[in-house]
């Protein structure tokens, strides 16, 4: 299995209000209530508030499809038919993001960038609901942890009504087709990056 992306496990609060490195957003969508049944997984990368590689999988659940979330994202057993399982798909995962880590490092896309860089902040909206489900999925803890832009968005936004990803989105002008992983996943890591320039005074 590939390495896992270099990730502090500890200082998440500090990290989320300053990190200056590449933010990782991560999205999935779901088959049924049965824990870890991922039908779908986004991972959008972004630095300095640009999307620099974004990805999308289907994914085999195993399980069968319950309609009610079916009409929530639109993703039906035939859209997945054939299609891998997260645990046999993560470490091509791992190997994108550790690959989109290293391509932000690159002299030639940042000059001024060096072995020092600081390592990327994986992000999600409600991350204790898609940690749940990919360890679940995986059987094992996931070896970096998520910061939630849920509690990030309500500390740079104490105002804003609503905090769902729809409303922060909008609030923010940010593109978003909701239930879609990798629409979900890049909107996630866009709003990590307006709040931590909140957070640092940018």
């Amino acid at each position: 299995m590939a390495r896992a992306p270099r990730l502090p496990r500890s200082g998440i609060p500090r990290i989320a209000a300053h990190h200056p490195g590449p933010i990782v957003g991560l999205d999935v969508e779901t088959a049924a209530p049965t824990h870890g049944a991922i039908c779908a997984l986004g991972v959008a990368l972004v630095l300095r508030g640009e999307v620099i590689r974004e990805r999308h999988w289907y994914l085999n659940p195993q399980v069968r499809f319950d309609p009610r979330f079916i009409a929530i994202h639109g993703i039906t057993p035939d859209r997945v038919a054939g299609a891998p399982t997260l645990a046999a798909t993560w470490s091509s995962v791992l190997e994108f993001i550790q690959s989109s880590v290293e391509e932000t490092r690159a002299p030639k896309l940042f000059p001024d960038a060096d072995a020092g860089d600081p390592a990327p902040l994986f992000v999600a909206h409600n991350a204790s609901f898609d940690r749940l489900q990919i360890e679940r999925a995986l059987g094992t803890p996931l070896p970096f942890r998520v910061a939630c832009t849920v509690a990030m968005s309500r500390r740079a936004f104490p105002r804003l009504a609503r905090h769902n990803l729809a409303s922060v989105s909008a609030h923010l002008s940010i593109p978003l087709q909701h239930h879609d992983a990798l629409s979900d996943a890049r909107a996630c890591a866009l709003i990590a990056a307006r709040c931590i320039e909140v957070g640092s005074g940018a």
